[in-house]
């Protein structure tokens, strides 16, 4: 009798750890989902549990921007935060990640994590991630990103499109 109780608790307790983690990867979702590509910008989702997309497929990036974008105005704590160069000695407040999402479409489109120097807008006074530089720089990748949809991801790599041009606010 000792032994049936064991297998039926030992059996309830797999499919409780099982039903835990579909849950938390329906909640993360795969790299088809808004929420696969928001996760990897916003601390307070699940951290995605599928593997990783192929980052050389144009349509697959494309997808992951245009979600990141959708982040505007989301004042989270993000995934990431601070100086990417150990020549940065200024310290950096928690990065929200509405800020983060930008520097990971950066990551995309750049293919590289040290594209700048910390994950902080910065205006031409110096001020750092404040609300008008985020709005600033929201308005400029979502017009930069409707021109890398127009010439494809390829051609805008290739014409050297920069998402900040023309714009008063620089990554730190």
């Amino acid at each position: 009798m000792c032994k049936i109780l064991l297998l039926i608790l030992s059996v309830m307790g797999l499919f409780v750890a099982f039903r835990s983690t579909a849950r938390s990867s329906e909640m993360a979702g795969g790299p088809d989902s808004c929420e696969y590509w928001q996760a990897k910008a916003d601390a307070s989702l699940p951290r995605p549990t599928a593997p990783d997309p192929d980052l050389t497929d144009s349509s697959t990036l494309m997808a992951g921007i245009e979600c990141l974008l959708k982040m505007e105005g989301n004042k989270n704590r993000a995934a990431f935060s601070g100086a990417i160069s150990l020549s940065v000695s200024q310290s950096f407040e928690n990065t929200p990640a509405d800020v983060a999402a930008l520097y990971y479409i950066s990551y995309l489109y750049y293919q590289r994590f040290d594209h700048a120097d910390a994950v902080a807008l910065s205006g031409t006074d110096g001020s750092v991630n404040t609300p008008e530089v985020v709005r600033e720089a929201y308005r400029s990748y979502k017009k930069w990103f409707a021109e890398v949809k127009r010439v494809g991801l390829t051609k805008a790599r290739q014409m050297k499109l920069d998402p900040l041009k023309g714009t008063k606010v620089r990554w730190y």
